[in-house]
């Protein structure tokens, strides 16, 4: 049995989960593969060079022939791309994407040789018309967010936010999307949460796949309980300080709440909070707030070593999956502050694993700060970890997703 993982990039939340998927298939004796625009691995697990996703020069005919098009046969793809620019400007949200792709990713060699097609976000390679008319693979999709089953976006919120401008647009590009997926023979969703999986079962896109959960998992090896005093010295951060530790791969993105958590530190004078912040963005200057800047970090290890400095890891997300970062953060023995939402609720237990706001808003998110600050001390590290490691396991994941594979080859 040969699988191959797609996914638009190795970076990114998706793009981690997904390679860590991989590996633990591997480990389990399946033969994975793993192709993204920047990295590839083969079904040796060796990473391999791949000039698939390389630009080419168009000739001159080629040229000729796409201006042609562009001016009296423009395709659905050409379109589509000229309507969504025209209002892009217009639109407040995270990213707006097209089911088009110029590559013919059904050529790729993997693809080819794969038994079994694991998609993940798939925005900007997957032309979805002619790679599901061509692939008869059956097909496992890993949704990492909502896109697949809407339209120009990724989330709920940024669909109901931008409705008077791309509504339109919006509900064509999923009737695209459906009219492609519906020619798929056998699929299988799997969501990493359950709050993914109740979104997927109402979306009538994928009616004819089965659904299921299956959590990410997480390398404890990497990320695991450290000595905080001596590294926190590093930053000159004294070993009794209340040290909050905010992540994401931008700070200005709305949908990561960072804006929040800013507000709510205004309310939260009295209390004495540093707050550790990793992320691309400038982060502004607040006399009344203690914010030291990391800027970003890519490397594992060194993520490890942020999330043991801090005493609760902050992630104030107005909608999420199941981010990878409170998966590291639990198997390094951070507890976590959050709203209820997505799978963040599913797996933020007060007094346990974590403290959850009443509601999305700064006050609410102080409130759940000064809450745990005052009862900190009975979150215990050993606890958070072995949570972490009843539920995020590696070998689990791959198990689960072996029967699933299992049963789509019969």
């Amino acid at each position: 049995m040969k699988v191959l993982h797609i996914i638009t990039s190795s970076r990114g939340g998706a793009g981690i989960a997904a390679l860590r998927l991989h590996e633990a298939l591997c480990e389990s004796g399946v033969s994975s593969a793993y192709l993204s625009v920047n990295r590839t691995i083969n079904f040796e697990n060796k990473t391999i060079a791949d000039s698939f996703f390389n630009y080419q020069k168009p000739s001159f005919f080629e040229k000729i022939k796409t201006k042609f098009q562009h001016y009296f046969l423009a395709t659905l793809y050409q379109k589509t791309t000229k309507r969504l620019n025209l209002i892009k400007q217009d639109l407040h949200c995270e990213i707006a994407t097209l089911p088009f792709s110029d590559y013919k990713l059904h050529e790729h060699p993997l693809v080819q040789e794969a038994d079994i097609i694991n998609l993940h976000w798939v925005a900007g390679i997957l032309d979805y018309s002619t790679f599901f008319e061509n692939c008869n693979k059956p097909i496992v999709w890993t949704f990492h967010d909502m896109n697949p089953f809407q339209g120009l976006f990724h989330y709920k919120n940024d669909e109901v936010a931008n409705a008077k401008t791309a509504s339109k647009l919006d509900d064509e590009i999923k009737l695209v999307k459906a009219k492609a997926i519906q020619k798929i023979q056998k699929g299988v969703v799997v969501t990493p949460s359950k709050w993914m999986l109740v979104a997927a079962r109402e979306s009538k896109v994928f009616s004819h796949f089965t659904k299921t959960h299956i959590p990410n998992a997480i390398d404890f090896t990497v990320f695991c309980p450290q000595d905080k005093t001596s590294l926190r010295a590093k930053h000159h951060i004294a070993p009794n300080d209340f040290v909050l530790l905010f992540v994401a791969e931008d700070v200005s993105n709305i949908r990561k709440g960072f804006y929040l958590l800013q507000e709510a530190l205004v309310n939260l004078k009295k209390t004495p909070i540093t707050v550790l912040a990793i992320g691309k963005g400038v982060i502004p200057v607040n006399e009344n707030i203690k914010i030291i800047s990391l800027g970003e970090i890519s490397s594992p290890v060194a993520m490890a070593a942020c999330y043991a400095m801090a005493d609760a890891f902050v992630l104030p997300s107005l909608e999420d999956n199941l981010p990878n970062v409170m998966l590291e953060a639990f198997a390094c023995g951070i507890p976590l502050i959050g709203f209820s939402i997505g799978g963040i609720a599913e797996h933020t237990k007060i007094g346990f694993t974590g403290v959850l706001a009443n509601e999305i808003s700064s006050l609410s998110l102080a409130e759940a700060i000064a809450t745990f600050y005052k009862t900190k001390e009975n979150y215990k590290s050993g606890v958070i970890v072995q949570y972490a490691k009843d539920h995020f396991n590696k070998k689990q994941q791959a198990k689960a997703y072996i029967e699933i594979y299992n049963g789509l080859l019969g």
